[in-house]
Order: structure tokens, then C-alpha cells, then sequence
């Protein structure tokens, strides 16, 4: 019955998802500015919405042998087609996403929210340890150049999904004593984010590194 009802609920979303499709070839003739931009976000959020419940619906039961079985969060989920997460000689944390920042026109991306949530369970269920940090600096670098990039200014990006995932997990909090926050980007053919979370008494020796400037790491 579970099962019945969630997939009945994945018809209704996407049936949604289809009348912003229909509501994006009509915005084409009449309003192909606002009118477009805005059914395609709606379009984009209500498919964010389809991909985070068939992820649940597939980490609850799934065929095993054809027997419908209760799993573990993320006992099967593919974390490789979103990304990889690794802890650094440094104790640093590394988590490198699949892509680029979405936009955050209205809000933050819950399915980004989702992904490094599900990236980082998938680490500790396969042996990992994750640090934490009562005091931590985020950086966020993104890989792209001017063809690949999909969002230009950095306030339009939906990077405060990150801190939201991280939180309890890794930092204690995101509070402005907390946490600090660096924006930067590195021009790369291959489009790709990059995310390092550190004790903030380790951000100098990270951009001192990142810059091949050495002076810093060894007063």
C-alpha cells in the first residue's frame, strides 16, 4: 500500500511538472522573457521535488531477490554519479560535486541539500570518518569557465544549501562565529564544485596553498 501511494504521488508531481512544459511553450509566443524564466523555474522545482521522492521511495524498498525489503538509508544509492567526499592529510574535508551551484532565485536547492546529505552517509557507511568543527571555514570553489557557467554572480548562487547540509553532521552550527564562508572559482574546462570544510585556524594555510604561496605554512 506504501509503495501504491508513493508512486501515485510521483504521477501527480510529474503530471505538474508536465503543465510548466505546456505553460514553457506558451510563455515562448506570448512572453518569452519573464513568463518563460518563471514556468522554468517552476518546472525545475517541481522536478527537484520528483527526483527527492523516487531517491526516498528507492532507499525504503527496493526488489532484492523479488522480495520488496526494508533498507538502510543509502544502502544502494550511486553517490558516483553526484560526486565523491574524501578527508585530506590535514583533516580537511573534500567534497566534490558533480556540477555547478544551482540559482537560488526564490530559494535554496533542497535537492542539493539532499546530495551532499546522502554523499556524506554514503562516506561514513562505507568506513569513513567524517571530522567535525566547532569553528570551521566553507569554502566553495567552483571549476567552470565562461562557456560552462550557469549562474554568474555569486549572491544568485544557492550555496546556503550547503551549510544546512553540513550542519550537525559536520560544523556545530552556521551562526556568523561559527562558520566562515569563501565564494571563489577556478577556471577549468570540466564544470565541477568543489567544497572543503576546515577548522578556521587552518584557512590561512589553505589559500596559502591554493595560491603556491608556501611562506605561511612554515612561521
Amino acid at each position: 500500500m506504501y509503495i501504491k501511494t508513493e508512486l501515485n504521488n510521483l504521477c501527480i508531481l510529474m503530471q505538474k511538472a508536465h503543465k510548466h512544459v505546456g505553460g514553457m511553450n506558451y510563455a515562448m509566443k506570448y512572453d518569452p522573457g519573464a513568463g518563460f524564466a518563471d514556468e522554468l523555474h517552476k518546472l525545475t522545482a517541481e522536478l527537484e521535488t520528483v527526483a527527492l521522492q523516487a531517491r526516498n521511495l528507492d532507499e525504503a524498498c527496493y526488489t532484492d531477490g523479488g522480495i520488496i525489503t526494508q533498507q538502510p538509508y543509502n544502502k544502494h544509492w550511486d553517490a558516483g554519479i553526484n560526486g565523491s567526499v574524501e578527508v585530506d592529510e590535514n583533516g580537511w574535508l573534500h567534497i566534490t560535486l558533480n556540477t555547478l551551484l544551482p540559482h537560488c532565485k526564490y530559494q535554496t536547492s533542497p535537492y542539493l541539500k539532499d546530495t551532499i546529505i546522502r554523499l556524506l552517509s554514503n562516506y561514513q557507511l562505507n568506513g569513513g570518518a567524517l571530522p567535525f568543527y566547532s569553528a570551521a571555514m566553507l569554502v566553495i570553489d567552483e571549476h567552470c569557465n565562461i562557456d560552462s557557467r550557469q549562474v554568474f554572480d555569486q549572491d544568485n548562487k544557492g550555496w546556503k544549501a550547503i551549510p544546512n547540509a553540513l550542519k550537525g553532521l559536520v560544523i556545530a552550527d552556521d551562526d556568523q562565529f561559527s562558520l566562515g564562508v569563501s565564494l571563489i572559482s577556478t577556471w577549468d574546462r570540466e564544470k565541477s564544485c568543489h567544497i572543503h570544510v576546515m577548522n578556521i585556524e587552518d584557512a590561512g594555510a589553505f589559500f596559502s596553498l591554493r595560491t603556491g604561496d608556501y611562506g605561511l605554512l612554515s612561521r
